[in-house]
């Protein structure tokens, strides 16, 4: 009834009035959020000194069922409300949750009142049934939660965010700066998060939690969103322009994107999606929804060894079984084109492969240490927080199903943030796959090929190992494991793919010591570089949750291991090998073999022909 109503509207606005002597009396620093509505300062000063005496708080705390009713609005605070909730400090998420319960008793005061009515015999459409003398408690709250609670929710949001942003270690990656913090080893290395996905995603909570708690049909609800949407907005528009800091001019980022904004997207880009690692990095960051679209179907569908499928013998240099046809690309590199992820990207980054053209690696632009890992940093924290503020978004009950429409616009601003912390995710990807090819790319220029006396590995083989152990590291302190894993996924199918360019350059005659012969020494150095890189990237990976693929890494590396032992073959040798492995390489890279000279043999493509005649073709 009224008296009821009117006895709710007192005790809210006792836990309305702010009292700023009462929050710093307390030694506790109260943000902006929680002063205001059911913040501690809301009982007067003689309420306060009562409440803070020994005697009293037990004499409070004693009050029975009988006279709780008969206690003042501000008593009734003070001496039962908050001492018999646990000793919680009120919070601004109290209002919300108060206003449920309030209108659920209002619903039910209302549904009384009609079964009152229907047993009286009054009519609904009577003045005295539908008239109340004095506003409801529901109105009231409704009322202080949009003219007081809303406004400081907006500012704490908005202000919060763009105070952040303006910092100079924005999207900084947060390191440890004791000595041994460190963290190299096999297990999970837990990231923060920048300060500004930090502060956003604080910032914002009280206006989460409002959003799941006020009726979508009042007014305060599109007013909600906007506040969201306001907020997240601002900070896309920085983190668009900080991804374009760090990214734009690297030769990573020209092989994903087109342009400055990132909406157009590359074939390699576009290929990259549909390899196992990305629905991987999409599972560990919680997007779902886009695994279970195509992404991660025709993942599944492709074998690992179809990366590297057996190319059976032609006469004309393409493959007759099954309708594939091979295609070189570079200096020789063979690619099926059957619809394998690998073969895929690599039909897009044909330039790259190109180890003896004299301009070679002049556009590569690539990311320092530091560089490294404030992409690393950023991938992970725009793609963290992402998943979380859409956490806070869904509904526990309905999920998506019966989102209206202004939380879906909210959805999409939040799934915005996910498109960039996956494009820089994708740029760390690529930027380690080119520091690695431009290391490996010096390998043909070697003097350990033609070396006499011993057996030495080049040095761009030590130096590359030494980069994936500090990025591996780098990543990890900076972006965490799951963007490390990411960065170096798949590595173990290109470095022996390099290796095998590499042989190819050496077969076809381009050498910087051309005039000297290649020796047993350096065929065993390249072999020897496989086993070392094998063994570093290895390492390098052997963390917790890494993409790496030992099936596939067995493959690849014995397979080049294979390429490289046919250049130390004596002409019986390579032609009793080409015979019983004949659908290992292809025509051209058994050609491209029995044409060079190697240690034990003069190059004769003529023995080459006649053995394709005497098998058949």
């Amino acid at each position: 009834d009224d008296s009821e109503s009117a006895k709710g509207r007192s005790i809210l606005t006792h836990l309305n009035g702010p009292s700023q002597e009462r929050s710093n009396s307390t030694g506790r620093d109260v943000s902006s959020h929680e002063r205001g509505i059911f913040s501690l300062g809301v009982i007067n000063d003689a309420s306060l000194k009562r409440g803070d005496s020994a005697q009293e708080a037990a004499a409070n705390l004693a009050a029975s069922r009988a006279n709780i009713l008969e206690l003042p609005a501000d008593q009734f605070v003070l001496s039962v409300l908050f001492p018999r909730s646990g000793g919680a400090r009120p919070e601004v998420r109290h209002a919300l949750t108060f206003r449920r319960a309030i209108a659920r008793w209002t619903s039910d005061n209302t549904d009384l009142k009609r079964e009152l009515a229907h047993s009286t015999g009054e009519a609904k459409s009577s003045p005295n049934h539908n008239t109340t003398s004095d506003e409801t408690a529901i109105k009231f709250l409704d009322n202080v939660i949009e003219r007081k609670l809303l406004p400081r929710l907006q500012d704490e949001a908005v202000n919060g965010t763009v105070h952040a942003l303006e910092r100079a270690d924005a999207f900084e990656p947060i390191l440890d700066g004791a000595l041994y913090a460190r963290a190299t080893g096999a297990g999970h290395t837990d990231v923060e998060m920048c300060v500004a996905c930090q502060a956003l995603y604080a910032s914002t909570g009280p206006l989460f939690s409002a959003l799941h708690r006020l009726p979508k049909n009042r007014e305060m609800y599109p007013q909600l969103v906007a506040l969201l949407n306001h907020a997240i907005l601002t900070f896309i528009s920085r983190a668009k322009h900080r991804v374009g800091n760090v990214c734009f001019g690297k030769k990573a980022f020209h092989l994903l994107e087109v342009g400055h904004g990132g909406k157009e997207r590359t074939a390699f880009s576009s290929a990259m999606e549909s390899r196992k690692a990305y629905s991987n990095l999409l599972r560990l960051y919680g997007d779902t929804e886009h695994m279970e679209g195509g992404v991660a179907a025709g993942v599944e569908a492709v074998s690992r060894r179809g990366n590297y499928p057996p190319l059976p013998p032609s006469g004309d240099g393409k493959s007759k079984n099954s309708g594939r046809q091979n295609l070189a690309v570079g200096e020789g590199l063979m690619i099926d084109e059957e619809d394998a992820p690998l073969d895929k990207e690599l039909e897009h980054i044909s330039g790259l492969l190109n180890f003896a053209n004299d301009h070679y690696g002049d556009d590569f632009d690539m990311c320092t240490d530091d560089e490294l890992m404030k992409t690393a940093c950023l991938a992970h924290s725009l793609l963290k927080v992402s998943g979380l503020l859409e956490q806070r978004l869904k509904s526990r009950r309905v999920g998506w199903e019966k989102t209206d429409k202004p939380t879906l616009e909210l959805r999409e601003n939040i799934k915005s943030i996910r498109f960039h912390g996956l494009r820089v995710a994708k740029f760390c990807r690529a930027e380690v796959l080119i520091q690695t090819v431009s290391r490996m790319s010096k390998i043909w220029m070697s003097s350990t090929l033609v070396a006499t006396d011993a057996v030495r590995l080049p040095s761009c083989i030590n130096d590359l190992g030494e980069y994936l152990t500090t990025a591996s590291d780098n990543i990890r302190e900076a972006g965490g494991n799951t963007i490390a894993a990411y960065s170096f996924s798949s590595l173990e199918e290109y470095i022996p793919l390099f290796l095998m360019q590499t042989v190819r350059i050496i077969a076809d005659g381009y050498a910087l010591h051309a005039s000297l012969p290649l020796t047993l020494n350096g065929v065993e150095a390249l072999d020897r570089s496989g086993s070392v890189l094998y063994r570093d990237l290895k390492s390098a990976t052997s963390f917790e949750n890494s993409f790496w693929d030992d099936e596939a890494a067995a493959d690849a590396f014995e397979r080049s291991a294979s390429f490289v032992a046919m250049m130390e073959f004596d002409m019986e040798e390579l032609e009793s090998y080409c015979r019983n492995n004949r659908a290992d390489f292809s025509d051209r890279d058994y050609k491209l073999m029995f044409s060079m000279d190697g240690p034990r043999r003069n190059g004769d493509s003529r023995r080459y022909r006649s053995l394709k005649e005497k098998m058949g073709g």
